[in-house]
């Protein structure tokens, strides 16, 4: 580590909410458009059976890669969030996190491999899972957390991008054949986190790391911790499904269920685009003081998107079940249908309740938040073990869904004064009027045109449900729809 400013230095350009909420769209359209080209090829090239052991191996894997980051993902982005403003503050803080993460992730790599070599499950696939363990040292020193709290979100945005293109033209030169699973893996781990290379060595443009910083890595294990329970305990809970039922199911079960959990992730994520964007704007407001209002106006706009978007899904994934599995996974993967529809809640839910979260990050109601997740992490053992043996991925399923209404609930719950306040703001009514309309609607024109080309049907429905659901938004004169359209006139 040098012990001057490089002259490359420069100050991060903060960009307007609405910028960032832009680039994380495009982030997750394309998170959206390269599994739409790469799981119906991986799904029919490797079959059931070998696609559900590779995902199964990579969340094992996230859940070493959980507790190595220490809730890094939400304490790293707030603590460098407040003192974004000041170079050194900043540099001083992200070299102490840094040094932190380096020894979680080396005690963590050890206990990895003390599990890889007693637990049968993952000795028959020693090779997979020595490529899935190389994510605990790519997500402990991404450094991610770092510039999403500098707001960098066009940097995160073209980086993903231009890996995932490259990891897309690998998967179609190297991965034609059944056994071609740990080529697979490898690619996988290139379009997902091979980007994280760029931040480590781009971060010095951003902050100066010297040896004759005055660090204090005490100050952090308090505030860590419960950032540590909560981040790991939640990132548990919502992946637990997928990996208690690799216990107690088949590799083919693990293969369509895994077309689930792709297609269950793929649209949380379009929620996360707005609500990852959302805590460190709302830290620097909550930080700084007198921005209260700004704070709950910021908040009742993302939970009118969020409801609109949330409901638009349920409708999708619940009427197009069939035909969405047919062109991901083809007919083999037709056994997962009930258990895409049961999970089909888990999208709006996740995301309000992410949201949520945000906020109580930011306005340092962290120990409460971590009570939530620990909570929703033991429901989830208990549920899970208790429907996976009786109803199969479809219980998987249904564990999940009863699991994120109840930390929903209770995050709610917990910030009830306040979400009085934000509800002022919002048009729940009119949504939820509009959407059962509009949903009925969908439903009747979907069983007249069900037995068409898949993407025909998905097309007619699609087009039904926006028409119907966008007029009467309009016509209910719902807030966000308005503003937006006030917008567009100037």
């Amino acid at each position: 580590m040098g012990d001057h400013m490089p002259k490359h230095s420069r100050k991060p350009v903060i960009r307007s909410v609405k910028f960032n909420v832009v680039m994380n769209i495009i982030l997750t359209a394309s998170g959206f458009l390269f599994p739409l080209i790469t799981v119906p090829y991986v799904s029919r090239v490797l079959g059931p059976a070998n696609n559900g052991i590779v995902s199964w191996a990579f969340t094992f894997v996230s859940y070493f890669t959980l507790v190595a980051m220490l809730g890094f993902n939400m304490y790293g982005t707030r603590e460098c969030a407040k003192v974004r403003d000041d170079r050194e503050q900043l540099s001083t803080l992200a070299q102490e996190l840094l040094i932190i993460l380096m020894c979680s992730a080396l005690i963590v790599y050890i206990a990895y491999i003390v599990f890889v070599l007693c637990l049968p499950q993952t000795r028959a696939q020693m090779p997979l899972m020595f490529i899935a363990s190389v994510m605990i040292w790519l997500s402990a020193f991404g450094a991610e957390w770092f510039y999403r709290s500098i707001e960098q979100y066009e940097y995160i945005t073209f980086r993903n991008i231009a890996f995932k293109l490259i990891a897309l033209i690998l998967m179609f030169i190297f991965v034609r054949h059944t056994n071609d699973y740990l080529v697979y893996a490898v690619i996988n781990i290139i379009g997902s986190a091979g980007s994280n290379v760029l931040n480590i060595l781009r971060i010095r443009t951003f902050v100066t790391f010297s040896r004759s910083y005055k660090m204090n890595f005490r100050r952090h294990f308090k505030g860590m911790f419960a950032f540590s329970i909560s981040g790991i305990t939640a990132g548990m809970y919502s992946q637990i499904d997928m990996l208690l039922l690799g216990f107690f199911s088949s590799n083919f079960a693990m293969g369509l269920y895994q077309l689930v959990f792709k297609i269950r992730n793929l649209c949380t994520s379009a929620g996360s685009a707005v609500t990852t964007v959302m805590l460190p704007r709302l830290s620097y407001y909550e930080s700084t003081g007198g921005n209260h209002d700004k704070t709950t106006d910021l908040m009742a706009k993302n939970l009118n998107f969020l409801l609109m978007l949330g409901l638009s899904i349920i409708t999708a994934l619940v009427i197009c079940a069939e035909p969405l599995i047919s062109i991901l996974g083809g007919s083999d993967y037709l056994g997962a249908t009930p258990a895409l529809r049961i999970s089909a809640p888990i999208v709006l839910i996740s995301s309000i309740s992410a949201m949520l979260s945000q906020y109580m990050i930011a306005a340092n109601h962290e120990k409460m938040l971590t009570i939530t997740n620990v909570v929703g992490l033991v429901l989830a053992i208990i549920l899970e073990c208790a429907l996976i043996p009786f109803m199969g991925i479809s219980g998987a399923a249904l564990g999940l869904v009863i699991t994120e209404v109840a930390v929903y609930a209770m995050r709610a719950y917990t910030l009830r004064d306040y979400m009085r306040q934000v509800h002022k703001h919002t048009d729940y009514g009119r949504i939820i009027i509009a959407w059962t309309v509009a949903t009925a609607a969908t439903g009747g024109i979907f069983w007249l045109v069900h037995d068409f080309n898949p993407f025909l049907s998905i097309a007619v429905a699609a087009a039904v449900f926006v028409t119907v659901f966008g007029l009467l938004l309009m016509l209910f004169r719902e807030t966000f729809i308005m503003s937006m359209m006030r917008r567009k006139r100037r």
